[in-house]
């Protein structure tokens, strides 16, 4: 849930000057997009939980330096997808990445939970073709080339407008759209090669 704009102005105010309880809150509003983005870019559950720990850390030490014409949601996105782009090079250096999959629960304080939301109208058929399908995009995503990879989980994963991605990745409309529709022909073409 996402504050009004005039709260969430005063929130970041206050943790200009360092109120932890407001920094807090902005933690709450925005943490499950923060862990999505990383999730998608990196594929690996305990990366994208310690990414985003990190991620708000480096918020909250860099606070002071927000300029009140950027907007808090892009400064946020940056964040994450440099942190993203940093630990990628990090563990592909040293040959980490695995696929996890989307079968496998997610641990909470309150025990396990599912990675996939039941709904009661799916049979144990559509059920198990919704997780296929969900793990063989996320293999295939984490087969392109990272910028590929950012285009389609902010565009398509994320929601971002083509004025927001532009603003993120510094690109003009008209060079994300094409570098868009490249990126969604690639990863068709892995996703068919995964397929079979």
């Amino acid at each position: 849930m996402k504050a009004s704009p005039r709260v969430e102005k005063e929130l970041i105010e206050r943790c200009k000057a360092g109120d932890k309880k407001a920094f807090e809150v902005i933690v709450l509003h925005r943490q499950k997009r923060v862990f999505n983005l990383a999730y998608r870019m990196l594929g690996n559950l305990e990366e994208a939980k310690d990414l985003a720990q990190e991620v708000f850390i480096s918020v909250f030490q860099s606070i002071e330096d927000l300029k009140e014409e950027i907007k808090f949601d892009a400064w946020l996105t940056q964040i994450t997808l440099n942190h993203c782009r940093n630990r990628w090079k990090y563990l592909k250096r040293r040959q980490y990445f695995n696929s996890e999959s989307l079968d496998d629960p997610i641990e909470t304080e309150d025990g396990n939970m599912p990675k996939a939301i039941y709904d009661p109208s799916d049979n144990p058929e559509t059920l198990y073709e919704k997780k296929s399908i969900q793990e063989l995009i996320q293999r295939g995503l984490l087969r392109l080339k990272e910028d590929q990879r950012e285009l389609l989980v902010l565009r398509d994963l994320q929601g971002f407008s083509y004025e927001e991605i532009g603003q993120l990745l510094r690109l003009p409309e008209g060079t994300i759209k094409s570098r868009l529709h490249r990126a969604r022909m690639d990863l068709k073409e892995v996703l068919e090669k995964v397929a079979h």
